[in-house]
């Protein structure tokens, strides 16, 4: 009989394509050969409102038993009132962490916690905030083996940690955010017994800014790509002629979506000789639509694998404009499909991946973008092959699913 291992996050489904909510999906089904996989999570689609949209309690997707819990309705005046205080802890005059601004980080941090800024509250404002899917772990968990909590961020880890920590494997997917500061977090990161990285970078930073985990277990992970399915349905006929920029994700100002669209028309205006050149954003929208309308922006909302799949192999790059990934699964999934990356310099993770596979391109300015785009609008086939090359070969050795789950297979026994 196989041991009974949990699996918490604060989203699940199908529709939910990316990041730490997709890593978690993979994660679940491939560990489900070893062990009897189940997922706590909240009833949500989105992460902006967590509005109920799921049914409450248990039901199965791909074989994995997913339990369901309401989450609270989302206080947004309150939200919005604790998120000044927020960001006003990381000003982001500069994106790199220096000795001299990481120590005003620290400060601030005290200063904020001393002047009455309530944690708790911040979380539970935050969401997605479920006291039923906490009171489930506190009931039910001597029925499991391990808990493993994705993401530092939310209240189902931070509050879930804490009921079951004895038990609990965290993968922190942490970044140089704002939110990161907080001196609340300095208990979430005392607490589990095993932490799995996602990179190298994300464990210093963590490391830098919480001490307290370099006396706890820990390993780098990350997710496998060696069976990824790079199925590729037809292109949308307003994209069969000419070339064009993908980006896949949020588009959010904090993805950076705002600047490569300022960016890109920049080129636009510069380059008159590319003016057939499109900027496509697949994702859902949260941008004022001043700021993506034009006929050289392309919105196609959610997309699904296969159509995914089409725009990047199509694309004569990927952008990736964030300032906060732990792993930025994307571009690691264009490496794969030999699909050029153009990133975020100022985002460390980003960079490694172009640094290490030594391919893409980075930018730290509107200058350097433009130089990018015309790069690989001007390059010739046989270039592109080649690089290609090595941006797969790079995903193949570096992201292998046997080498992930033996490293939580390890992380599980050890508890």
């Amino acid at each position: 009989m196989k041991d009974k291992i949990a699996i918490v996050v604060q989203r699940y489904g199908l529709e939910i394509n990316g990041g730490a909510e997709l890593h978690a999906k993979l994660l679940a089904e491939k560990l489900s050969s070893l062990y009897e996989v189940e997922v706590l999570t909240s009833c949500a689609i989105e992460y902006e409102f967590w509005d109920n949209y799921y049914p409450e309690g248990a039901g199965y997707i791909n074989g994995i038993k997913v339990w369901r819990f309401k989450t609270l309705k989302k206080d947004l005046q309150k939200f919005n009132k604790l998120s000044k205080t927020v960001r006003n802890i990381h000003k982001y005059s500069t994106r790199k962490l220096t000795p001299l601004n990481f120590a005003y980080l620290l400060y601030k941090r005290k200063k904020y916690n001393k002047e009455g800024f309530n944690f708790n509250d911040w979380l539970e404002a935050q969401g997605p905030f479920s006291a039923d899917l906490i009171n489930f772990i506190k009931k039910e968990k001597e029925k499991y083996k391990a808990f493993i909590f994705f993401t530092y961020l939310y209240h189902p880890t931070n509050m879930g940690i804490q009921e079951a920590a004895g038990k609990s494997i965290l993968i922190p997917t942490a970044h140089d955010e704002p939110q990161f500061y907080l001196e609340g977090y300095q208990t979430l990161f005392s607490l589990p017994k095993f932490i799995i990285y996602n990179t190298q970078t994300e464990k210093d930073l963590v490391e830098k800014v919480y001490p307290q985990t370099k006396s706890i277990h820990s390993a780098i992970a990350g997710i496998g790509f060696d069976d990824y399915d790079s199925s590729a349905g037809p292109l949308p006929e307003y994209l069969s002629a000419g070339k064009y920029f993908v980006y896949v994700g949020r588009i959010v100002e904090d993805k950076g979506c705002v600047m490569m669209i300022d960016y890109f028309r920049n080129f636009k205006k510069d380059h008159p000789e590319y003016r057939d050149t499109k900027l496509v954003l697949a994702g859902k929208n949260a941008l004022d639509k001043r700021i993506t309308q034009g006929e050289d922006i392309i919105l196609t909302g959610f997309v699904d694998h296969d159509l995914k799949n089409a725009l990047l192999i199509h694309a004569a790059a990927l952008i990736m404009p964030s300032f906060y990934e732990s792993l930025s699964l994307i571009t690691l999934e264009a490496m794969l499909l030999k699909v050029p990356v153009i990133v975020n310099r100022n985002c460390e993770v980003l960079h490694d991946h172009t640094e290490k596979s030594k391919t893409g391109k980075s930018f730290s300015g509107s200058t350097e973008f433009s130089e990018a785009l015309l790069f690989y609008l001007t390059r010739t086939p046989e270039e592109s092959a080649a690089e290609g090359n090595r941006a797969k070969d790079y995903v193949l050795e570096n992201y292998s699913w046997d080498s992930v789950i033996n490293t939580f297979n390890s992380a599980i026994k050890t508890l």
